[in-house]
């Protein structure tokens, strides 16, 4: 009996110490919410929706390869998600949920082709969200000049999913 009163006791301790101690100190943020905590994230920009690897940098970034090449065509960029997520779904490191999400995402993504960009379309100046379009840059820069109350900009290569569109 005396040792489940001592138990108790240091349970109660242990639990005060822990409400008093400030949110902060307890998790580590995530500014990017790429999984990887800011502390420990070597690229702390991560875009929405990217695979990252142990140190938050992604595994296959829209702009190049991850060796730094240029991506020959969208359909490479593709399959270097789809080959990441295979690996990942072989280790039961990602659940299915997630990775037809991240296949979703690079298929729906500017990627790998030049010739597309992503434009953020708003219909009134003064608006905080657009919707992403995937166009060409000349069409996003005519979208922009026919508008009269709203906007268009580029914003260079990614996906539209998770909006980007949004200030």
């Amino acid at each position: 009996m005396r040792n489940a009163r001592c138990l108790v006791l240091v349970l109660a301790a242990v639990l005060a110490l822990a409400a008093t101690r400030p949110a902060a100190a307890q998790v580590d943020a995530d500014a990017d919410g790429d999984g990887v905590t800011d502390s420990l994230d070597q690229c702390p920009d991560t875009p929405t929706g990217d695979l990252v690897d142990t140190d938050g940098c992604s595994v296959c970034p829209c702009d190049v390869t991850a060796g730094g090449d240029a991506w020959t065509s969208h359909q490479a960029y593709v399959a270097c998600v789809v080959g990441e997520v295979k690996t990942r779904r072989a280790a039961g490191a990602m659940l299915g949920r997630a990775a037809r999400a991240a296949i979703k995402t690079a298929k729906r993504s500017s990627c790998g082709n030049e010739n597309l960009t992503r434009c953020c379309v708003y219909a009134n100046f003064d608006d905080d969200v657009g919707s992403c379009h995937l166009m060409a840059p000349d069409a996003c820069t005519a979208l922009d000049d026919r508008l009269d109350d709203g906007e268009a900009d580029d914003i260079g290569g990614g996906s539209c999913l998770g909006n980007p569109c949004a200030f």
